[in-house]
């Protein structure tokens, strides 16, 4: 099963910044989980939320905002004060630290636009992707169907998941979709569907699971293909441990 340290490491590193993609990587991930907006100038940046209010010491809408602007702003002393210098990265910082890092997992974009739609982002994000050849290798998720229809155009041989929460509608959208490869639900579907997992054609990867007890249950269930988690390091411990007793 794959371990995805969820907006990085956000346990101990200020989410979605370099430093907690640093640690996701320390630990050994097999994956790491990013969001990516679109700023006022087109350029692609990793941050969970469509404002900038809540991670850093600046205001407005990512989409209000230059690239410029954004990263004047402190986005880790919200954190801890010791992450004052951390920005909010654009996406192609994040991969150039990845290749620095030489990181060999998966890195999982998901495409913010379920709750503002940012016109060409698709294309932007992909262009990057495959500008040159990363020692990893990326998927996509969103909770916008819209959105994995046009990478699948852009991209038809990538991995694409769509994300549910516990929508009976979207989880039946996902299973039926041609394109839509897996299935990224919130972990209470699982317990009510368990028993279903295994009929399925589809893998699944869990989000947010942050107790031993819910990491275990994943790895005992069939079509499980990962987890996502605010504690990687902790979670792919339990999952080495869990290899070596079965």
């Amino acid at each position: 099963m794959q371990i995805f340290a969820h907006r990085g490491s956000k346990s101990n590193r200020p989410e979605n910044t370099l430093a907690a993609f640093e640690e996701a990587v320390r630990v050994g991930a097999d994956g790491i989980e990013l969001d990516v907006h679109m700023t006022r100038d087109g350029e692609i940046v990793i941050i969970h939320d469509e404002s900038i209010d809540r991670t850093s010491n600046g205001h407005g809408f990512v989409r209000n905002l230059t690239l410029r602007e954004i990263q004047k702003f402190d986005a880790g002393s919200w954190f801890d004060k010791k992450y004052k210098n951390e920005k909010i990265p654009s996406l192609k910082e994040v991969l150039e630290l990845l290749k620095e890092l030489d990181f060999k997992g998966i890195l999982n974009i998901e495409i913010k636009t379920d709750k503002y739609y940012y016109p060409g982002i698709e294309g932007k994000v992909s262009e990057l992707m495959l500008k040159e050849n990363y020692p990893f290798s990326h998927i996509y998720c969103s909770f916008n169907y819209k959105s994995l229809e046009k990478l699948h155009d852009l991209e038809p041989d990538t991995e694409l998941a769509y994300l549910a929460k516990n929508e009976k509608d979207r989880i039946i959208r996902g299973l039926d979709s041609p394109f839509a490869n897996s299935l990224h639900p919130r972990i209470d579907w699982l317990y009510k569907n368990i028993d279903k997992l295994d009929k399925s054609e589809k893998f699944f990867r869990f989000w947010t699971i942050n107790n031993d007890l819910d990491i275990k249950i994943a790895l005992s269930s069939p079509n499980v293909l990962g987890i996502m988690t605010d504690y990687p390091e902790r979670a792919v411990k339990i999952r080495n441990e869990y290899k070596k007793e079965s």
